[in-house]
């Protein structure tokens, strides 16, 4: 399945777009990668000494990495073999299971083949001893944590086909409601697949909840105690962009009975990023607050983390909507963009930024087509 939507998506582009992709995006690759070999060289002597690298930070990157790639990979994986039209045909939830798990096991085999080859040509790239080793120790690491989190996704009770069907009694309190009923209504509550705007508890929303909190609080406090607004207002501008990104789901944008309805896109997509951008903004104004209350006289650098935020909330909201169907997929776009434009800020100054903007406005045109012409 994942197969042929990836080949129906690839047919449905125009030949000029896919070698804009290839084109483009192989020079981008190729460059990136003579960038990192010239950095690599550069710092070779000491990556190579850095014992506290190899026998403790690389390895716990690589499992990290391995249990996002391994979650992230098996919900794809599971929301195709639990999807609505295969509710008719005799499968049980162990059957399903079983086909999610030949999928995870066919994307995983690659990824963990090119975290090899990566740790292991940057190992050679520094004159690290033992550079194939290193590469086998890092598949090891990275497929440990991407089994783990694949095999703790698959054994969790599933309640998708019930969802799928939409037979599912509202759960949790209607705590969106009054939020959610601008016109077009129930909009944000569609997005998130939430009835009525009942949320759903979960440890996920606590823990993220706490997390995002402690952040705040953490960056409040060290403003208010060294009489300094810099910890607060980055605070709250990196929590802010963090709870927009969570918080903004675009599916609505790729549903016929949005394109066929005599509402513009321009609407839909505002409508949509209306709750997360509260949320965002909600979260700001706490270390804001606090960053103003430490040094009242340094009020312009609030002003600026708020200013900054709204920028980067626009221009997530344009990769969310473009990559609709894949969330994950878009924040991680996004930050690649973000830090590979601020990698080259300091190399080639600020007119970098302006190629982001046009990638921006780029992604914003493709995206209003397709709404408009499926």
């Amino acid at each position: 399945m994942l197969w042929r939507e990836l080949v129906a998506g690839l047919r449905a582009m125009r030949r000029r777009d896919l070698a804009w992709i290839a084109l483009g995006g192989g020079g981008l690759l190729a460059y990136a990668i003579a960038d990192i070999v010239v950095a690599l060289h550069a710092a070779a002597e000491g990556l190579r000494n850095d014992q506290v690298l190899w026998m403790l930070g690389l390895p716990i990157a690589l499992v990290v990495l391995g249990c996002l790639a391994g979650n992230a990979i098996s919900r794809l994986c599971l929301s195709r073999a639990f999807a609505p039209f295969l509710k008719a045909l005799p499968l049980a939830s162990a059957e399903r299971r079983r086909m999610a798990g030949a999928g995870i096991f066919a994307l995983g085999l690659p990824l963990t083949l090119v975290t090899a080859m990566s740790v292991g040509f940057a190992c050679s790239v520094i004159g690290k001893p033992l550079a194939p080793a290193w590469g086998l120790g890092a598949a090891i690491l990275f497929a440990s944590g991407f089994g783990a989190a694949a095999l703790w996704r698959l054994r969790q009770p599933r309640r998708l086909l019930d969802e799928a069907g939409g037979e599912a009694a509202p759960r949790g309190r209607p705590l969106l409601r009054r939020l959610d009923r601008a016109r077009p209504r129930w909009l944000a509550s569609w997005a998130w697949k939430l009835p009525g705007g009942h949320m759903r508890p979960s440890w996920k929303l606590a823990a993220a909840c706490l997390l995002l909190a402690t952040a705040a609080i953490l960056g409040a406090s060290a403003s208010l105690a060294g009489r300094t607004a810099g910890p607060a207002a980055v605070a709250g501008l990196m929590g802010g962009i963090l709870v927009f990104m969570l918080s903004l789901r675009c599916q609505p944008l790729g549903s016929p009975v949005l394109r066929t309805a005599p509402i513009g896109f321009t609407r839909v997509w505002l409508r949509l990023v209306q709750l997360p951008l509260q949320l965002s903004l909600a979260f700001f104004l706490l270390p804001a607050g606090a960053a103003l209350a430490a040094e009242p006289a340094a009020w312009s650098v609030p002003a600026a983390s708020g200013l900054w935020l709204l920028v980067l909330n626009g221009a997530y909201a344009v990769f969310g909507a473009y990559f609709l169907n894949a969330p994950f997929v878009a924040m991680l776009s996004f930050a690649s963009a973000l830090a590979y434009a601020s990698y080259e800020t300091f190399e080639y100054g600020r007119t970098v930024l302006i190629g982001l903007v046009a990638l921006v406005f780029f992604l914003c045109h493709r995206t209003r087509q397709r709404y408009r012409n499926g």
